[in-house]
């Protein structure tokens, strides 16, 4: 199961970076939509700005590239992938910022403006953060900073080393004067029994 796992975390992570894009491109769509049916911008903006990019979805991006990195052996567009999420992610910053900003211009008081700035402020910084996070592991991997985890080598030899290898059931010196009541008793590794010599030939005087 683990294995199918990793098998599938880097088409995983195409597609939940398909769903960040995609929800940050309806979200400008149904902006424009409610303006053009007569909703104010700024009002607008400020009611749906901060919706653009899910919190949830992008830290769950972040993971899904982590793994894609570090989780061995790492996948072969595990580069692309986080350089791809990580302008995915900034461009739903950009679009949050403005959209916040633009927005504290339709707060009706100071209170209203303040609460809109923290909460709003709050859930940039966290994306943002985010964003740079994978714009720092994208450089680190192109730069030979951070190395991804490798690759298995076909044919390496995978046994631990300070495991002894097990000893054969018999040697051929031991074997020597031995004998066993069967083949099974042999193979077993159960030490024969000597076998009994034969007295030497009594010389005639």
């Amino acid at each position: 199961m683990i294995e199918n796992i990793k098998r599938f975390r880097e088409p995983f992570t195409w597609a939940v970076t398909a769903v960040l894009l995609g929800g940050l491109v309806l979200g400008v769509v149904q902006i424009w939509l409610q303006v053009a049916s007569g909703a104010p911008l700024l009002g607008t903006l400020q009611s749906l700005g901060g919706n653009l990019m899910n919190l949830t979805v992008v830290f769950a991006l972040v993971g899904l590239v982590c793994t894609c990195l570090f989780a061995a052996p790492a996948t072969r567009d595990a580069l692309l992938v986080t350089r791809v999420a990580a302008g995915v992610v900034s461009l739903g910053v950009l679009l949050t910022l403005v959209a916040n900003l633009l927005g504290l211009f339709a707060g009706t008081g100071t209170l209203d403006i303040a609460m809109d700035l923290i909460g709003g402020l709050l859930d940039l910084v966290l994306k943002a953060l985010a964003a740079g996070a994978l714009w720092l592991l994208a450089r680190g991997v192109s730069a030979g900073r951070i190395e991804p985890a490798a690759e298995l080598v076909a044919g390496e030899d995978q046994s631990d080393p300070a495991t002894p290898s097990a000893p054969t059931t018999w040697r051929r010196e031991e074997a020597v004067g031995t004998a066993w009541g069967s083949a099974a008793e042999a193979a077993s590794g159960q030490p024969g029994k000597p076998q009994l010599k034969p007295d030497p030939p009594v010389s005639a005087e």
